[in-house]
């Protein structure tokens, strides 16, 4: 097979294209208690101004992959981009909290339109051996848009250009996306899956209803006082989620279209990467509770929070460059990644149950977490990954996005409910604290896994 000549510079925009998705999730926690002040919001609106988003993202991503397979991996980057930047504009002036979140939900297509199109490239335009040095690249852009999220939303909250204050931090996507459209239009050749297929619509509806009825109650919970038919949904959901998986087998064993092919499931290995993948991204609950307890119960400036959220993203972000380098497994790699995450939260929590002020210890546990995160991320991606078809990377990498935004979305709707919960009852230092260490609790859990996963 012949390689583009242009592949890194392919690579580059792709990278620029897919840092989109994570720099908006960053930045828009920055702006939360100015986007609460301007529309008077509560906290669970303020929790689905996340949420819609990646939602939307999770539900819709694996049918991104699918329609890169279909239609054209450059194609269906384009496009997305092009909806990510109209709705960033919808968002900027939104009216009302509610026009805010619809908008967060047509970002949210757009973002699975794209995303998925990122990882499938990588495995098509360049050779074996350059692989893992471009998921590296790749891996990295998510620990880079943590840093830039946070200083950046700091920075334009702080400026206030031309007026805007939350508004500037879905206008800087405008021209992001539109210098990566030209790039990619340029250096990106065409690909598509040789295999012909339909869009599995039953499928569609099936995996986005099953995950609204899931995830939806677990952020409207705290704010209801958890009544019996919270439980009742998320149990209906758990229940449509499963009837999504059955009827996904039965259409591939009747050698039909599925919205995925539930025989990669099978592959244990990718199986429980895909839950290890799922779990350590309940990190994202971080970034929304953090910031919001800087600036609302210390009344820490923006800029000052996004600076104190720094020593994460600069571990997110050096560590997938430095561990790709590193000559041990994946497995291997995998797990002393999710021990530092592990580690670096747990004693973040402990210090906060002592000092409700972050000092030196607290960034550096954070940066402990950070580089755990960052080497964590590449590991897993080489690994579910592997010995995929050259005609499954649009699934695969779209099942791939798909638990990385389900983790995003659960985690902030759990650790999110954990903190406003406790915020209400033992104070907003304890509850920081306790949220930090659920994230914690949660990476023993992938630990677990992660050691299960390596044996043979």
């Amino acid at each position: 097979m012949e390689y583009s000549k242009n592949r890194w510079q392919a690579l580059g925009f792709l990278t620029m294209g897919a840092f989109l998705s994570p720099l908006d999730y960053f930045i828009v926690n920055i702006a939360l208690p100015e986007i609460r002040s301007d529309f008077n919001a509560t906290n669970a609106a303020l929790q689905l101004v996340i949420a819609a988003y990646g939602l939307t993202y999770a539900a819709l991503v694996v049918c991104g992959g699918r329609f890169g397979d279909i239609f054209g991996r450059k194609k269906m980057f384009i496009t997305g981009l092009y909806l990510f930047m109209i709705a960033s504009a919808g968002c900027a002036f939104s009216p009302g909290i509610n026009f805010l979140i619809g908008f967060r939900i047509l970002q949210g297509i757009g973002a699975a339109m794209l995303a998925p199109q990122a990882l499938a490239n990588i495995r098509i335009i360049f050779p074996a051996k350059e692989q893992i040095k471009a998921i590296g690249v790749f891996g990295s852009v998510f620990g880079f848009a943590a840093i830039l999220g946070q200083l950046l939303g700091g920075i334009l909250l702080k400026l206030k250009l031309f007026g805007f204050t939350w508004q500037s931090v879905f206008l800087i996507n405008i021209p992001v996306a539109a210098v990566c459209i030209i790039g990619v239009s340029k250096v990106l050749q065409e690909t598509k899956s040789e295999k012909r297929a339909n869009i599995d619509f039953i499928g569609v509806l099936l995996i986005i209803t099953s995950l609204l009825c899931i995830i939806y109650p677990l952020i409207e919970g705290n704010n209801t006082g958890w009544p019996i038919w919270i439980f009742i949904i998320i149990a209906l959901g758990s229940l449509l989620l499963y009837i999504f998986i059955i009827y996904e087998s039965r259409l591939e064993f009747l050698g039909k279209t599925p919205l995925i092919y539930t025989s990669l499931l099978k592959n244990k290995a990718f199986s429980k990467g895909l839950c290890i993948i799922l779990i350590y991204n309940f990190t994202a609950g971080l970034f929304i509770c953090y910031p919001y307890y800087l600036q609302k119960y210390l009344l820490w400036t923006p800029l000052n929070t996004g600076l104190a959220i720094l020593p994460y993203g600069i571990g997110f972000f050096v560590a997938p460059l430095i561990s790709t380098k590193i000559r041990i497994s994946s497995h291997n790699l995998t797990k002393a990644g999710l021990f530092l995450l592990m580690g670096g939260t747990l004693i973040a929590a402990c210090l906060f149950y002592q000092n409700e002020k972050p000092d030196i210890k607290v960034h550096l546990a954070l940066l402990m977490a950070g580089v755990g995160h960052g080497t964590v991320m590449p590991a897993m991606l080489k690994n579910v990954m592997a010995n995929i078809g050259d005609n499954e990377e649009g699934q695969a990498s779209g099942i791939v996005s798909t638990s990385i935004q389900i983790g995003s979305v659960l985690g902030g709707a759990i650790i999110g409910s954990v903190f406003f919960s406790m915020a209400e009852r033992v104070g907003a230092s304890s509850a920081i604290a306790g949220a930090i260490a659920t994230i914690g609790i949660f990476q023993i859990m992938a630990l677990i896994i992660s050691f299960n996963n390596s044996k043979k």
